[in-house]
């Protein structure tokens, strides 16, 4: 699902102070949707959008079709150096604001611990602005305690957690009782976390 005018933005909309949006998108099949998210966010929000991929997401997803909506160049899943720059403080410092969408019970996990493996998890783990996490959580993983443990650790250190909405087994084909995240449930979420704390700024003390 993109935002649309059938499913409208946030309002009132979102201010991002340099109007930087950080799309990171691991490897749920709902990374499928990341171009037509990046549009939406470019065209409708007048938001300059850049796109990060883990190393399953890169093998879901067209990097050449992010690059073109984006226009700029897609990170991940490696550090590149070429360009004489550390690739995931560049991009913590560059994002007003940061979506996780959708994030794996691998990264939730891995989030959760702090380990930062990934350029996608080095850069969330970096980075001043807020992060919104949208988990696409399988409903058999949701019933594992640690997952439902991870899931609450990430809202306690402050990271804001997309609320659960309906899910789709793409196994079975038919509704699921896991966990999914879509844009206009995410950029709703990042509206209520930005309307109660401003973003911190570069070298202050502050939440993920």
């Amino acid at each position: 699902m993109t935002a649309t005018p059938e499913h409208p933005l946030p309002d009132p909309p979102i201010d991002l102070p340099r109007g930087h949006l950080l799309l990171i998108g691991t490897g749920a099949i709902g990374v499928v949707n990341l171009p037509g998210w990046a549009m939406s966010l470019r065209v409708q929000c007048g938001w300059s959008v850049r796109a990060c991929l883990t190393t399953a997401a890169d093998a879901l997803v067209s990097r050449q079709a992010l690059a073109a909506i984006t226009q700029a160049p897609v990170s991940g899943p490696d550090w590149d150096t070429a360009p004489g720059r550390v690739p995931h403080q560049e991009l913590a410092d560059w994002a007003d604001l940061v979506l996780v969408l959708p994030a794996t019970v691998n990264f939730i996990g891995k989030l959760a611990a702090g380990i930062a493996d990934s350029l996608a998890l080095s850069t969330v783990l970096n980075t001043a602005a807020p992060v919104v996490i949208g988990p696409s959580v399988p409903a058999t993983a949701l019933c594992r305690p640690v997952v439902r443990r991870n899931l609450r650790t990430l809202h306690e250190d402050g990271y804001t957690v997309v609320p659960r909405g309906p899910a789709l087994s793409v196994h079975a084909g038919t509704g699921s009782d896991g966990w999914t995240s879509d844009l206009p449930a995410a950029l709703r979420a990042a509206a209520r976390r930005l309307a109660a704390a401003p973003r911190p700024t570069a070298g202050a003390d502050a939440e993920a």
